[in-house]
C-alpha cells in the first residue's frame, strides 16, 4: 500500500514539474519547385512567461539526414507497399530506405526464429535429462 502511494505521489510531482512548459509554433510555407513545405518555427515559453527562440541559426543536419545523404537512402521519395509486400514485387521503385527496412524485417525473422529452435535446444541441452 505505501509503493502505491509513493508510486502515485511521484507521478503526481513529475506531471507538476513538467505541466508549466507549453510551447508555441508558427507555420510558414517554404516552395520547393512543385512541392510547399510546412517549416514550423519553435519557440519555448518560460514559467514567466517570456519566449525562448529554440530555432538554430547555425544548422547542423541530424545523424539521420547524414546517414540518409552518406548512404544515398532517397529519404525524400515515398514508398508503395504493394510493390515491396504484395504478391509479385517489384523493387524497380522503390527506395533504398525502404529496401534496407524490408531486409532488416527478414533479417530480424531469421533471427527470431533461429532464437525460438537454439535457445530452448540450448536450454534443454544444459539442463534437461541427459546433462549430467
Amino acid at each position: 500500500m505505501r509503493i502505491r502511494k509513493a508510486a502515485i505521489a511521484g507521478a503526481t510531482a513529475v506531471a507538476v514539474a513538467f505541466s508549466g512548459t507549453s510551447i508555441a509554433t508558427a507555420e510558414t510555407t517554404v516552395d520547393q519547385g512543385d512541392n510547399q513545405i510546412v517549416k514550423e518555427n519553435h519557440t519555448n515559453l518560460t514559467t514567466d512567461g517570456a519566449e525562448q527562440d529554440t530555432t538554430d541559426k547555425d544548422y547542423t543536419p541530424s545523424l539521420s539526414s547524414q546517414i540518409n545523404t552518406g548512404l544515398n537512402l532517397e529519404g525524400d521519395k515515398a514508398a508503395d507497399g504493394v510493390s515491396i509486400f504484395g504478391s509479385s514485387k517489384d523493387f524497380t521503385n522503390v527506395p533504398n530506405w525502404a529496401k534496407a527496412l524490408y531486409g532488416l524485417l527478414i533479417a530480424g525473422g531469421i533471427g527470431s526464429v533461429l532464437g525460438m529452435i537454439v535457445g530452448p535446444l540450448d536450454n534443454f541441452i544444459k539442463y534437461g535429462p541427459f546433462s549430467r
